[in-house]
């Protein structure tokens, strides 16, 4: 309760009366003040220029924080104009302003395609994921020759049944394509992943964990927890492929944790999975994720 009543008093009063005495004391509005003062660069100035947008009291504003289809320059003028900035006296402003809003309109884009893709069900109708599905096996098991399509063998790759389309339910193709990602574009490791995945008394099921961390990369995307990430290593609009890559980054370091967390059985899977996330969102904290990818991580 008291916390509500704060937050109240802080956006209705002592926010804008801050902002009111910093601009009459120094001249410049908020966005000003974070594009050409001595603010953080990179990712930082785009968090800063994020907040100050969504926490605007002009509606207009505060949706150039949330468009996905934004169109950055007209957005830039209609900043400059609202906020009565002359590019003659601050000539700096506008890239630094549209450099910001391609991360923040480019991850607002990216969750929406993202999110399509979980939306969209696996159809065995459909040519284009039943050749994935394939593909996938031939990238896992290179040289065993899948009997048919319906059979036990996916059982071999920690698929649950003998069609791998029910388990996608959840995530949708979006579970598939990471998968195929991973091992299309790491195939060592992802082959070596099945193999640990297949410990006689460690083992898990590797498809399954691997949709399962679908759904908690789509989330962390969802919720924004990797908001800092791309924008700290990304220039520009994320794409899919960001997104594919941190997958593949958190099932090898998934499978590392899980052998060293040494599970009595596979029931303690769930507990597991969430002490991994809290140590993830502390490597999000930390920057340290932009640091390892960055870097050459090699992915063994």
């Amino acid at each position: 309760m008291w916390y509500r009543i704060w937050l109240y008093v802080y956006f209705t009063w002592f926010r804008p009366m801050f902002k009111w005495a910093l601009r009459r004391a120094t001249g410049k509005c908020e966005l000003l003040r974070i594009c050409c003062g001595n603010h953080s660069k990179g990712g930082r100035k785009t968090r800063a220029v994020e907040k100050s947008l969504r926490q605007s009291h002009l509606g207009s504003l505060q949706r150039l924080a949330t468009d996905e289809d934004l169109n950055v320059l007209e957005a830039v003028k209609y900043v400059m104009i609202v906020k009565n900035i002359d590019p003659k006296i601050y000539p700096d402003f506008s890239p630094i302003l549209q450099s910001s809003l391609r991360q923040i309109c480019g991850y607002n884009a990216l969750v929406k395609e993202i999110e399509a893709l979980k939306k969209e069900k696996y159809s065995t109708a459909n040519p284009a994921h039943e050749q994935d599905l394939l593909k996938l096996w031939r990238l896992l098991k290179p040289n065993d020759k899948l009997e048919k399509r319906t059979c036990k063998q996916w059982g071999e790759i920690g698929f649950q049944g003998d069609d791998p389309a029910t388990d996608f339910r959840g995530m949708g193709v979006l579970g598939l394509q990471n998968l195929l990602f991973f091992a299309e574009n790491y195939n060592g490791v992802a082959r070596q992943v099945l193999t640990h995945s297949q410990h006689p008394t460690l083992w898990y099921s590797y498809a399954v964990v691997g949709i399962n961390l679908t759904s908690m990369t789509y989330h962390l995307l969802r919720d924004g927890s990797l908001r800092d990430y791309f924008y700290h290593s990304i220039t520009g609009q994320p794409s899919i492929y960001h997104f594919h890559k941190v997958y593949c980054y958190i099932f090898s370091e998934f499978d590392r944790f899980w052998f060293a967390s040494k599970p009595k059985s596979v029931m303690e899977f769930g507990s597991i999975r969430d002490k991994f996330e809290k140590k993830f969102l502390e490597t999000l904290k930390d920057n340290q994720l932009q640091a390892v990818l960055q870097n050459n991580y090699t992915w063994t």
